[in-house]
Parts: structure tokens; C-alpha cells; sequence
């Protein structure tokens, strides 16, 4: 009984460790995250040059850089906040958040701010709280499937469920409208359920409702009829494309690879819509460079590396679903605004996820951020503690051969018999 009590009291001191937050945190996908976060606001103070010269009130870009980097610094605080946090915790949580969203998105639409031609925010644009459905959404879908995964694999179990919280959600937005919400909280909720390891006819239905759903949005409501064709229209003849489309194409050509240098483009003063916003992927085209927009580009693929690689490493099903629908969401935005900005896809209206000016959109990004790190930070921790009990086990064996009872010896021999 003895030798036995200190192999316990050494395997839970092992056990128990208190592992250092800064050990624990996945550093590359923050130095991405940070590259992006920064990167975006030097282009955000050249992209918001038109708008503080032509503002009627005495302005100048830093303004808008300074409100952008306050809302990051925020955004940030509350990531690490989040990630020092077991994501678990949250999961009793979703029920009341998911109806808050609800009604703040009802809210909005009554005593919401009335923008170019939509009501989505409040306080003049200050607030939009479809961006932190998304984030909400995809939680409330992780934690919702990993207590039912037993059953996933039965069509009628989790159709109705699920159609009635995304149904819910998408009917608050198009109410606004905002069309281009709708469209990507349906795909990413294709994504959840296509990592939620859905047999194939499940995911073939999966895929059958999201083209259903950009069918009826294109044809049923005036903003997606009116953007599917001129859609068509520049892809049959580009001089007859949108002005975003026209200015895109011409800041590729003048970027030419290395760019003209921040600040020094041009065609965001010819006429570009919300250059500063939607538009501007335009301006880092031409100012950084065909090199530039590649590095972008590479930065959120490797966002999205690091997102799944915690995915993969996850044994938890609901943290496997948050870090995958949080990169995938983040991509996804980036995807669509810049596809859409060369006629690729629709103009949908998508923001660029760490450069669009936008408190909301930057918000909620780094708060998604929070959870794909918190999952890591999980991860970590087991993969630690486990290396830890191991090297205790070792040890222990280790000392327990060196306390091994000698093997009895034979007596030394007096003499030979005779």
C-alpha cells in the first residue's frame, strides 16, 4: 500500500498543472489575425481619403482610422477574453442569446436607422446587429448538434429544428432586407452541418436548400432580381458592368504587381461607391499591387489553416463545428466581396472582413476569433495534461525499478563435497 500512494498523489499533481495562458494560445493564427487588423487600417486611412474630402463637415482619414482601431482594440480585448475561457461554458447560454438576437433584430427594424435603402443598424450606422447574428448562429448550431449527434443521422430529427432557427433568423434580415446576410447565413450553415459528418443524401439536401434559397432571393425579391441581372448583363458585355466592376478591373491594371503605393491610387477618387467599405479590395488592387492583393489572399487561407487545423485537432464535436463555421464564415465574407467585385459572382454586399470600415463587422470577426482560439487553447491543455501523465507514469516506473527487491542469491560455495 505503501510505494503505491505517492504514484497517485504525483499523477494528479501532473494532472493538474496550472498551464500559463500564453502556453496555451495558437500564437500563428493571432499573428495572422494581426497582420490583417493592421494591414486593414493603413489601407482604410487611404480608402477613406474621397469621403473626408468631400465630407461637409471638417473631417480627415485619421477619423476614420482612429473609431476603426478603437472598435478593434475592443474586438481584440474581447478575443483574449473569450479565449481564456473554455468555450463549453457558453453552451448554457445560447437559448437566451439566440432569443436576444431575435429581438434585437426585431428591434431594428421598428427604431433602426433607415440607410441606403435598408434598416439594419442603429445609431446611424453604428451598430448592425446582423454581423453578430453570424457569430451567434454558428455557436447556437455547435452546441445544438453536438448534444443531438446521436441522432443526426435521422433526416426528421434535426430538419425541422434547425429550419426553424435559421428560417427565424433569415426572415428578420430579409425584412431589413439584407439579402447578402441571408445568402451567407445559409451557406454557413451548410458548412456546420457538412462537418457534422452527415451521411451523403443529407449533405445533397443540404446543398439543394442553399441553391433553393439564392433561386428564390434572385427571382422573388426586387434587390436580388435587380442584382442577378446586372450580374448577367456585365458578364455578357463588361462595358456595360457595374461602376464597382469598371473600377476594379482599371485599379488591377494601374496597381500593375507592385502597386503605385498606399495612398497614391487614383481611382478611388473617380466615382468608386463606398470605397472605403465594400469596395475596398479596389484600393489595396491598386495601391499594394497584384503582389499585395496576393498576400491578402494568402493571409486568409491561412486563417483558414489554422482554423480548421484546431478543428481537426478538436475531440469535441461542438468545438470541431466553431472552429471550422467561424474560419470558413470569415473566408467565406472575404470570398464573395472580392468575387464580386470582378463580376464573379452577384454583388451581394459582403464587407471585407479586417479592412471594410465597420465597428460591427470588426466586432463580431475577432469575437468569432475568441472562440477558434479558445477550441485551441482546449486542444492545448489535454494534449499537455496527457503528455504530463505519461512523463509521470514514466518516472514512477523509472524509480519503482530502482526500488526493485534484489533477486536472492545463491550461498556461496565452502568447499567441494566429496
Amino acid at each position: 500500500m505503501g510505494p503505491t500512494s505517492p504514484v497517485k498523489s504525483k499523477s494528479s499533481t501532473q494532472a493538474n498543472l496550472k498551464i500559463p495562458f500564453l502556453k496555451t494560445i495558437d500564437f500563428p493564427l493571432v499573428l495572422i489575425v494581426l497582420a490583417l487588423y493592421l494591414f486593414g487600417l493603413v489601407v482604410l486611412y487611404s480608402a477613406s481619403m474621397p469621403m473626408a474630402y468631400y465630407s461637409s463637415i471638417p473631417t480627415s482619414p485619421w477619423d476614420y482610422v482612429s473609431r476603426q482601431a478603437l472598435f478593434g482594440l475592443i474586438g481584440l480585448a474581447g478575443a483574449f477574453f473569450i479565449a481564456w475561457i473554455d468555450y463549453r461554458v457558453w453552451r448554457k447560454f445560447m437559448l437566451p442569446a439566440l432569443l436576444i438576437t431575435w429581438l434585437v433584430l426585431f428591434l431594428v427594424l421598428i427604431v433602426g436607422s433607415f440607410r441606403h435603402g435598408s434598416t439594419r443598424t442603429f445609431f446611424d450606422g453604428s451598430v448592425q446587429p446582423s454581423e453578430l447574428s453570424k457569430v451567434l448562429i454558428i455557436l447556437y448550431l455547435s452546441f445544438w448538434i453536438k448534444s443531438r449527434q446521436e441522432n443526426l443521422k435521422k433526416l426528421t430529427f434535426w430538419v425541422i429544428p434547425i429550419g426553424f432557427i435559421i428560417g427565424g433568423t433569415g426572415v428578420l434580415l430579409a425584412l431589413e432586407p439584407d439579402f447578402s446576410a441571408v445568402l451567407t447565413l445559409v451557406m454557413i450553415s451548410s458548412v456546420i452541418l457538412f462537418l457534422a459528418n452527415l451521411d451523403w443524401k443529407q449533405i445533397v439536401l443540404i446543398g439543394l436548400v442553399a441553391a433553393l434559397s439564392f433561386f428564390v432571393i434572385i427571382r422573388v425579391t426586387t434587390t436580388g432580381s435587380t442584382r442577378w441581372g446586372q450580374f448577367i448583363t456585365g458578364y455578357n458585355d463588361p462595358n456595360q458592368a457595374l461602376t464597382q466592376v469598371k473600377r476594379s478591373i482599371e485599379s488591377v491594371v494601374n496597381g500593375g504587381f507592385f502597386g503605385v503605393g498606399i495612398g497614391q491610387g487614383t481611382v478611388k477618387f473617380t466615382g468608386l461607391e463606398v470605397g472605403q467599405s465594400d469596395t475596398i479590395f479596389t484600393v489595396i488592387a491598386e495601391e499594394a499591387g497584384f503582389l499585395g492583393s496576393i498576400g491578402v489572399l494568402v493571409l486568409y487561407l491561412l486563417l483558414l489553416w489554422r482554423g480548421f487545423k484546431i478543428a481537426l485537432e478538436s475531440e469535441d464535436l461542438a468545438g470541431r463545428l466553431i472552429a471550422g463555421g467561424i474560419s470558413s464564415w470569415i473566408v467565406l465574407e472575404a470570398f464573395i466581396n472580392i468575387a464580386s467585385l470582378f463580376n464573379i459572382v452577384p454583388i451581394g454586399g459582403n464587407t471585407l472582413p479586417f479592412f471594410s470600415l465597420g465597428g460591427s463587422s470588426l466586432v463580431s470577426i475577432l469575437t468569432g476569433i475568441g472562440f477558434v482560439l479558445s477550441v485551441g487553447r482546449v486542444n492545448t491543455i489535454k494534449q499537455i495534461q496527457e503528455r504530463s501523465s505519461y512523463s509521470a507514469v514514466v518516472d514512477l516506473r523509472w524509480r519503482d525499478r530502482r526500488r526493485s527487491v534484489p533477486r536472492t542469491r545463491r550461498p556461496a560455495s565452502h568447499g567441494r563435497q566429496l
